[in-house]
């Protein structure tokens, strides 16, 4: 009976520092019935990183850290990372810190990769640190820095654009626009004086475009569509008229058709032209031939009569 009670004692004992155990990893984020892969990341600076930090994956816990020691030969932090076997990381995977860390809580993100390659259980995986408020520090510093930089280049480059001959065109150019406002200032003055002085001439003027207007509509409706065709049988009337004409005259039709196309009609008109000029040119030449002029020819005519 004795022995029997030593081996129930023994037997909760063991249960009672298995069930720590499991509770104790449980705690820190590692569940003893899940197989997991193991991983690497070295850190200059885990600030802000303890044990019990899970690894997330956008947000979903994925495993844990499962040490963390100094490496003295390069003086970096190596973390050794437990990594459920249930999720694929690509060999160009990434563990980052990132977190404010103002109030030191910072978190450990897997950023998967894109590689078709599995990274396997012991394999280094990259790692990165951002957005620590030193860092942020850091980088609103150097930008404070370059603003300033900037800011005093632009400065000197005003300086070197704006000497005194340049202020004084600059001052100038801007006396010259003072004019101009003010000569349009005046002129849209003049023009609305000019415009209330002859309303009157304006308005007369509209109502005349307007009685224009409707004296040429009462003339676009007296052409009613009869005129219209009117005129249309007229010029039809006039072009086969035309056409008809056109037709007797190739034909040789009439006197002018017969002038265009009889031919010997045609030759026989020119030679009377040729032989009527060779005669005006002989009585040019000699007048004496066909005409004789005497003072006492008449008399002596009716005398022998």
């Amino acid at each position: 009976m004795a022995l029997k009670r030593e081996y129930k004692a023994a037997g909760f004992a063991i249960l009672a520092i298995v069930l720590f155990i499991w509770g104790f990893n449980f705690l820190k984020g590692k569940d003893l019935l899940k197989s997991y892969r193991e991983f690497y990341a070295v850190f200059d600076n885990v600030d802000g990183i303890d044990n019990s930090t899970p690894v997330k994956m956008r947000g979903l816990v994925i495993g844990s850290i499962k040490d963390m020691h100094f490496r003295e030969s390069d003086r970096k932090i190596i973390l050794t990372l437990n990594i459920d076997k249930e999720y694929n990381v690509p060999k160009d995977s990434r563990i980052k810190i990132s977190g404010n860390g103002i109030l030191g809580s910072r978190n450990l993100e897997l950023e998967p990769g894109i590689s078709p390659e599995t990274a396997r259980s012991g394999d280094t995986l990259q790692s990165a640190t951002s957005g620590g408020f030193s860092e942020m520090l850091g980088s609103a510093q150097e930008q404070l820095e370059a603003l300033i930089v900037n800011t005093n280049n632009l400065i000197l480059n005003l300086n070197r654009v704006f000497d005194t001959v340049n202020r004084a065109n600059l001052k100038q150019s801007l006396n010259n626009l003072r004019i101009m406002s003010n000569d349009l200032t005046r002129l849209t003055r003049q023009t609305n004086a000019l415009l209330a002085a002859n309303r009157s001439r304006i308005d007369q003027t509209v109502a005349n475009l307007q009685q224009s207007s409707g004296d040429i509509k009462q003339i676009t409706e007296r052409l009613n569509k009869t005129d219209f065709e009117l005129l249309v049988k007229n010029l039809s009337e006039s072009s086969a008229k035309l056409n008809a004409i056109l037709e007797n005259l190739q034909q040789g039709k009439g006197t002018a058709g017969k002038l265009m196309k009889d031919e010997a009609l045609y030759r026989q008109l020119n030679q009377t032209l040729q032989n009527l000029d060779a005669l005006l040119r002989d009585l040019k030449a000699h007048p004496k031939r066909y005409v004789h002029f005497s003072v006492f020819g008449r008399k002596d005519k009716q005398a022998k009569d």
